[in-house]
């Protein structure tokens, strides 16, 4: 179906009651979220939200989703734009108007407080970490997306410690958003703060849920080595990181260690990768609290037989497990999408 289709079956399912019906447009951008044409839908689905809206619910939506008569996603995508185009001071300009609207407006209060997530694990995940006591507000935009858009031209600008604060905003918006981690860590480089580096990593490693993004936590957990000297355990991490993806420039790092020891840089048997995690209070591989959710999530998709759903998280499990029972499912489950001509 296309996107106008999908929009007019959505409409015929309005009650003319609005608290009824913004209940069901937020279940619509769940069900569409991270579909083909998605962020299409969001946006329509955010459109209709306001079409729908009563007049004085509308300018508070007014004073929260807008900056100069623009939605603050399009100056989000203007802002994303301009850092393609080298433009890294232009574009500060809008995230730091972004950052302004985000703080003034969408503060935590004694019995609300807002949160970014960007999917139903994610959600979880925070649920499961957190035991929140407050009610948690989905706002329309990916606030912590915006916020943290606004910590990385800081970061450009080399303005390091007003960065940190600022993922820290982001952090704070969506616990479960590596993106930020992974940012905050590039912060905590530039500053040669390793410690923090350390810190941060392994906070990232405790919720981080694809292979990628394992690897990645391993690469910063080699640099961080490097700085305080630990070749031997910077080479296993290194070496580590490459079993869960590949980064072409573990190969440059690996020969920088080389020029520094003089050492012949050869890869870890398995128990020097092991004493280089116990060393620094890990072991290797995904928070097992987090596969579990991922297989518990799997499991109530296959009962409510969601494929996409049920798709989405079995290659997630995989990914992280390797396990070749849960691998003869994906298949499974991705030849029916096939079949259906959903895949």
């Amino acid at each position: 179906m296309t996107t106008k289709e999908i929009m007019e079956q959505i409409r015929e399912g309005l009650t003319g009651e609005y608290s009824v019906d913004i209940v069901y447009l937020e279940s619509q951008a769940d069900k569409y979220r991270g579909t083909k044409n998605g962020k299409e839908i969001e946006n329509a689905l955010a459109d209709l939200a306001y079409e729908i809206m009563p007049e004085d619910k509308r300018e508070i939506l007014n004073k929260m989703m807008y900056i100069d008569g623009k939605r603050l996603d399009a100056v989000y995508l203007e802002a994303n734009k301009l850092i393609q185009d080298k433009e890294i001071e232009k574009s500060f300009q809008l995230t730091e108007a972004l950052y302004t609207k985000i703080r003034m407006n969408y503060r935590e209060t004694e019995s609300e407080v807002y949160f970014s997530f960007r999917n139903t694990l994610e959600h979880q995940l925070y649920l499961f970490f957190y035991r929140p006591t407050k009610k948690l507000i989905r706002p329309v935009f990916d606030l912590s997306q915006m916020v943290l858009l606004h910590g990385y031209n800081l970061l450009e600008l080399r303005r390091g410690e007003e960065a940190v604060r600022v993922i820290g905003d982001a952090i704070r918006l969506n616990p479960m958003n590596t993106d930020a981690y992974f940012e905050l860590a590039e912060c905590y480089k530039f500053l040669k703060q390793p410690e923090n580096l350390l810190s941060v990593t392994k906070e990232t490693i405790e919720v981080a849920v694809t292979p990628v993004q394992l690897s990645r936590c391993y690469c910063n957990l080699g640099f961080y080595c490097v700085e305080i000297k630990d070749y031997d355990s910077a080479v296993a991490f290194y070496y580590e990181s490459l079993i869960y993806a590949d980064h072409p420039f573990v190969a440059a790092e690996l020969q920088h260690i080389h020029a520094i020891t003089r050492k012949k840089i050869t890869p870890p048997t398995r128990d020097e990768v092991t004493a280089a995690f116990e060393k620094y209070g890990m072991q290797s591989g995904a928070n097992p609290d987090v596969v579990g959710i991922i297989s518990a999530l799997a499991k109530e998709a296959i009962e409510n037989k969601k494929l996409p759903e049920i798709r989405f998280y079995l290659h997630m499990q995989y990914g992280l497990t390797n396990d070749p029972e849960i691998k003869e499912m994906c298949d499974r489950y991705d030849t029916l999408a096939k079949q259906r001509g959903e895949a």
